[in-house]
């Protein structure tokens, strides 16, 4: 039987890469985005092409209820949920508007909790993986408070789906740290070589090592592993 994973801010980046992934494992793919059509409509036909799956665009905030609900309606099966999407709106602590702080908090921790109601209902059994940071280590700027905050959240979420669908929905949560993104082009060279001297493993992950991670928790072989925060950053200390 097909199988089918819902992919959130799967048009670009690390969720592209995780789409890519899940694509090359034969699995069909609701890919959700919110603002570049163009884009969305070219990955989906690179992975039709490529693997010869369907990809089925669904265009919504995650962080709008009805929304939510209103495309996941559309859904007729569901084996797996990833939640990646989220943004980040870095600046000072004391720039920072309460508008600013909710954007974050509404996409990152609201469009999580929603889009996992909602599908956690269309699947008898199966996986949910959320993509927090592994910021909630403590490896934190305040810069970026509020998407730590998000992330810390995120985390927790993760702890009360896993308990109210066990036992035949497993629910799990990667942390990633560092990773090769065009949202990390812009690092000044003296802060990214700061990262650097931080990581073990003296570099950024790449997108593929991401999707890599959050399939193995999605298939087969991580059968046992529920209730579970991954850290996937290279060994990055403070």
């Amino acid at each position: 039987m097909d199988k089918w994973v819902l992919i959130t801010g799967a048009s670009k980046g690390i969720g592209a890469s995780i789409a890519e992934k899940f694509a090359s494992k034969n699995y069909n793919i609701y890919l959700n985005y919110l603002h570049n059509d163009a884009l969305a409509l070219e990955k989906k036909k690179e992975l039709e092409e490529k693997y010869g799956v369907k990809v089925i665009l669904l265009k919504f905030d995650v962080s709008k209820e009805e929304e939510v609900k209103l495309n996941l309606e559309k859904i007729k099966r569901l084996d797996c949920l990833v939640n990646n999407a989220g943004i980040s709106l870095d600046q000072d602590i004391q720039d920072k508007s309460a508008l600013d702080f909710k954007k974050v908090i509404d996409t990152n921790l609201l469009g999580t909790f929603l889009v996992s109601k909602y599908a956690s209902c269309l699947m008898a059994e199966g996986s949910i993986i959320n993509i927090a940071s592994n910021s909630i280590f403590k490896h934190t700027y305040p810069e970026s408070v509020d998407y730590d905050a998000s992330k810390a959240g995120v985390v927790s979420l993760t702890h009360s789906f896993a308990l109210s669908l066990a036992p035949d929905i497993r629910v799990n949560c990667l942390c990633p740290g560092w990773v090769e993104t065009d949202m990390n082009q812009d690092l000044s060279a003296s802060f990214k070589e700061e990262i650097l001297n931080k990581s073990l493993l003296h570099r950024f992950a790449s997108i593929e090592e991401i999707a890599n991670a959050v399939y193995f928790l999605a298939s087969n072989e991580a059968s046992y592993i529920n209730d579970t925060v991954l850290k996937v950053d290279g060994g990055y200390y403070d």
